[in-house]
């Protein structure tokens, strides 16, 4: 008798044990004592309920419908093990199953909070508003603790935050160490908008629960949104918390991946992303950016890979597809055409979608020399991106007016020897798709320069500039305000911004194209600071702009016309930058690049003040990382393939050559 009582006993022990294990996320150690006990006794429910449990958190759902399924067959009565059966199935997107699922829990046991709660959701997720409303009310009525909370984060899905915010606070009066609704304060503030505040509420509720990982997770996807690489850092700080809490965290690790690479800290990028594919395989949108980073890094067949298995988990998945053709040595094969081709007649394919396959067969067609179905493609998905651009021409003509304006030689004359003294920055501007990365590649191919990115510091700084003042001058009249001592301090802020991009080196090298509208402010801020035009002729650049699917901020490039307007305005300003200061901006003209690389790069090196380095003509043997869309290109010699490529192209561009018409004799645009 006794030793029968010591092994039930024993069995309780082990029961709790995993039970601890499991919420500690020591899924390893629970797996093997669960095994134990289903060892000895292998139709126990419950071991076998947490075993599916195991499953289910560490991203394995399918996994986890064996034991849980043979649980409901041994106990048809275990409303639990119904409830986490609905749960595997709604991971696996088998609503229906789901649903059944869920319903059984609750005709067992009505009065289960949180299997209301998740068949709220789903049948949300469905559209079923009226049923879902009804599941969240049985919801709210089962139970007291969470009823405050629930109802307002129901207001919170209905739109109503003012209200949610008002029931958040008077939990938080009443009880003022409850977590849950300081996080979700917290995230209702910076759904607000007010990101300050709301990393203020969740680093509360973090300090009062150290171990809430889904408050470490909120608290590092709100440092992620602002601005300022110390952000990341905190973001970083953030994520790595959260998953050694829940080390079998997919989606944290993915968070992590995506703030360390943002960091430029590439192979701590690969190792988080693969950690959260190991966990979780079925991540089309991890694997493709786990592609992108292996791209960076110059890993071209890991990067091919990648894409290939976000295709596979997400057939629609237009943008893996253009991450194949924006390699640009990518060959899609016929199977691969046939099947993008299909994905576009597709009614219910998401736009977004359809851009990046109708930009991907572009490319495909153009690597079969067909130019007139690469073009139609190339046509379609701009046409598609213009239409729900907010673009507006003449707004960014009238800034370069102002700035031209501006920065006159009355102006320049009275500033000289303002600002920062650092020589330390080589900034290259000019259009995109202009032979930047290749110049950028060359200089960061030298031992005393670095290639960082495309660094929109001096973008934000522009911008800024006249929102903090009284009057609310505008920028760039603001900086007539400024004392030579403010002038100072915003390059001392560049270059601190910065700071943590570099390494050891004496130079670095901000290749953001844009800035070639704030070369004025550049030279008055960090006037020893170098500055180099990228130029390349007007048709290759335009035309290359307009095959380009850009991630953001290049709206000019949707209509062939407007990227015509862009460059006039581009080379108005240039010539204005050249005017009044003159041999400030040096010009690296792409074709004479490609023609006379050595005596080139002699030229851009002498400009910097560097010694000429064998190492720069062998720029493409350089293992950095390259996030432009030529990263490919650039990891390889110099080759002329690239010279009058839009001759391909000449029958179905007209509209870019009217446009380009007043540089006509400057730069030989033909009729």
């Amino acid at each position: 008798m006794n030793q029968e009582k010591d092994i039930q006993v024993s069995v309780k022990e082990a029961y709790g044990n995993a039970v601890s294990l499991l919420e500690s996320g020591n899924y390893e150690l629970a797996e093997k004592q669960l095994a134990e006990i289903l060892q000895n006794y292998p139709n126990d429910p419950n071991a076998l309920r947490l075993s599916g449990i195991s499953s289910i958190e560490q991203g394995k759902p399918e996994i986890a419908l064996i034991p849980l399924r043979k649980a409901i067959k041994i106990a048809p009565d275990f409303a639990q093990a119904h409830e986490d059966l609905g749960t595997a199935w709604f991971l696996l997107s088998e609503l229906k199953k789901s649903e059944v699922c869920l319903k059984a829990a609750l005709k067992l046991d009505p009065s289960k909070f949180s299997a209301w709660k998740s068949l709220g959701d789903l049948l949300s997720d469905q559209g079923k508003d009226k049923e879902a409303n009804k599941a969240y009310e049985k919801a709210l009525s089962t139970n007291s603790n969470y009823k405050d909370l629930t109802k307002a984060m129901t207001l919170v899905r209905k739109g109503q935050t003012g209200e949610a915010e008002k029931i958040y606070k008077q939990i938080l009066k009443d009880d003022p160490n409850n977590v849950d609704a300081l996080r979700l304060l917290g995230l209702l503030a910076a759904k607000g908008g007010s990101l300050d505040q709301g990393i203020m509420i969740l680093k509360k509720c973090t300090e009062i629960a150290p171990d809430y990982a889904l408050a470490w997770e909120n608290l590092a996807n709100i440092y992620r949104q602002k601005e300022g690489f110390e952000n990341l850092d905190k973001s970083i700080y953030c994520f790595k918390k959260a998953t050694k809490l829940r080390p079998n965290w997919a989606e944290g690790w993915a968070g992590l991946g995506t703030v360390l690479t943002r960091s430029s800290l590439h192979n701590e990028g690969i190792n988080a992303y693969q950690k959260s594919i190991t966990i979780k395989e079925e991540q089309p949108r991890v694997h493709l950016s786990l592609g992108h980073v292996y791209k960076t890094t110059g890993k071209q067949e890991q990067s091919i890979a990648s894409y290939h298995k976000a295709i596979k988990h997400y057939e629609i998945f237009g943008e893996a597809y253009w991450s194949l053709a924006n390699l640009k040595t990518y060959n899609f094969s016929n199977e691969e055409i046939n099947s993008m081709e299909l994905q576009i007649t597709k009614e219910d394919l998401p736009e977004r979608e359809k851009v990046h396959f109708l930009f991907a067969l572009g490319k495909a067609y153009e690597d079969r020399k067909d130019y007139k179905i690469s073009f139609n493609y190339y046509d379609q998905g701009n046409d598609l991106n213009r239409g729900r651009s907010t673009y507006d021409p003449k707004a960014v003509e009238t800034v370069s007016r102002r700035i031209i304006n501006f920065f006159d030689d009355d102006f320049i004359k009275d500033k000289v020897n303002w600002g920062h003294v650092a020589p330390d920055p080589i900034f290259i501007v000019g259009l995109p798709r202009s032979g930047s990365t290749l110049i950028e590649q060359i200089l960061s191919s030298h031992s005393q320069a670095e290639g960082t990115m495309e660094l929109p510091n001096i973008l934000n700084m522009a911008r800024k500039l006249g929102s903090g003042t009284k009057d609310q001058t505008a920028y760039p009249e603001v900086l007539s305000t400024l004392s030579k001592g403010e002038i100072e301090s915003l390059g001392k802020q560049y270059l601190s911004e910065t700071e943590f991009i570099r390494s050891s080196f004496p130079f670095f090298i901000d290749k953001m194209p844009n800035n070639f509208s704030h070369i004025g402010l550049i030279h008055l801020i960090l006037p020893h600071a170098k500055i180099i035009d990228a130029r390349r002729n007007p048709l290759d650049t335009c035309f290359s702009c307009y095959k380009q699917l850009f991630a953001r901020g290049q709206m000019f490039t949707y209509d062939l016309s407007e990227i015509a307007r862009y460059y006039v305005n581009y080379i108005k300003l240039m010539d204005h930058w050249d005017e009044i200061l003159p041999g400030k901006v040096h010009k690296v003209v792409y074709e004479d690049m490609v023609q006379n690389q050595e005596e080139e790069t002699r030229k851009l090196l002498d400009y910097c003040n560097l010694p000429f380095e064998e190492e720069c003509l062998k720029f493409y043997e350089t293992k950095r990382a390259v996030k432009t869309a030529s990263s490919e290109q650039v990891r390889q010699p110099i080759y002329k393939q690239s010279v009058q490529l839009w001759q391909n192209y000449e029958e179905f561009i007209d509209q870019l050559k009217i446009g380009l018409s007043p540089l006509k004799t400057r730069f030989d645009i033909p009729d």
